[in-house]
């Protein structure tokens, strides 16, 4: 907050010759208190035993979490706790219960949400631009050597069960909860998580897909859309036709060769797109970064430098590729491109 004069005695002499809008002379008041500042700090301070997380935007709550990871404790600062009226007030010492930690905040709620098996990750929190809902996560261990089955990415470890929490940050009542089973979602730092607005996005590095949600006023998690292996909603049904055209246009040929010998092979018939075109994701992403590097660049000689090893990028492991897209990217560009804003 910004004022005219940082000078007490000047906003005094001015709130004599000035007269505030009608209906403001309250606020105007208040401006003074832009003049009280903390001058002190406190040591050694008595605090839970907890693992403490942030403040929200707005100073109201301070999110903690217990040392077993398994209860969200929420704080509400009780703002100023002492004054001093005297001119010498650092000779004074403080009274006994300011170096208590119940003497600044109080505890609002706590909520056990982890079960036996689950941990909180204390290093994940989200909450809305209106501080009225907040994300929590918890999860199972990680298994590092877990088998790629049922289309995941060879390689990337496998959470049992992710599950993500929404509460309402006024009294911690947990309004909707969406898990992920045998999955893998990078929670630390909310690397993995994002929100903007009401939509939230969560990238599964296990299976390529970004799974879209959407935040109701209501307080429910309502799946929009993923976006993986197919990107529009007839994506699967182009691919495969055209994976059913392919197979019908090589038996032909095969029968033209054969003379008209009817070659029996079931694996040819079947419709088979991933032999024939890569995941829909990773084109999209693919083609975004082709298009910006294509767009900055002038010199010719490196145009055609890009065009032969921007091939490259298309051997790449597809976990690594969508690390490498959503860092070299911002994250609503890309978004934005794959049409899902």
């Amino acid at each position: 907050m910004f004022f005219k004069s940082s000078n007490i005695t000047a906003r005094i002499f001015d709130r004599q010759i000035c007269t505030p809008a009608p209906g403001t002379s309250v606020h105007y008041a208040r401006k003074f208190y832009e003049n009280l500042v903390p001058s002190y700090t406190v040591y050694e301070v008595e605090c839970p035993d907890h693992s403490f997380r942030k403040f929200t935007d707005d100073g109201q709550y301070l999110i903690s979490f217990s040392r077993n990871q398994q209860e969200l404790i929420v704080y509400r600062p009780r703002w100023l706790s002492f004054s001093c009226k005297d001119e010498d007030c650092d000779n004074h010492d403080l009274p006994l219960k300011a170096k208590r930690f119940e003497s600044f905040f109080t505890q609002l709620y706590c909520v056990p949400l982890a079960s036996c098996n689950e941990l909180i990750c204390k290093d994940f929190f989200l909450y809305m631009e209106s501080n009225k809902f907040g994300l929590f996560a918890t999860s199972t261990a990680q298994v590092h050597d877990a088998p790629a089955v049922g289309g995941a990415v060879q390689g990337v470890p496998s959470i049992e069960k992710i599950t993500f929490h929404l509460l309402r940050l006024e009294d911690g009542f947990v309004l909707d909860e969406k898990v992920f089973c045998n999955d893998y979602v990078n929670l630390a730092h909310n690397l993995g998580v994002f929100l903007y607005d009401d939509l939230l996005t969560i990238v599964s590095l296990r299976y390529q897909i970004i799974h879209i949600l959407q935040i109701r006023d209501s307080g429910n998690l309502v799946h929009v859309r993923a976006i993986g292996e197919f990107c529009r909603e007839d994506d699967e049904l182009f691919l495969n036709s055209n994976a059913q055209g392919m197979a019908l246009s090589d038996k032909n040929k095969q029968q033209q060769l054969l003379g008209n010998h009817i070659y029996n092979n079931i694996h040819q018939a079947q419709p088979n797109p991933g032999n024939s075109f890569l995941s829909g994701i990773k084109q999209r992403l693919l083609s975004f970064m082709f298009r910006g590097l294509w767009n900055e660049e002038t010199d010719d000689t490196l145009v055609g430098f890009l065009k032969l090893n921007f091939g490259l990028l298309f051997l790449l492991p597809p976990c690594i590729l969508l690390h490498f897209s959503f860092a070299c990217v911002s994250d609503f560009q890309a978004l934005h491109y794959l049409k899902i804003t």
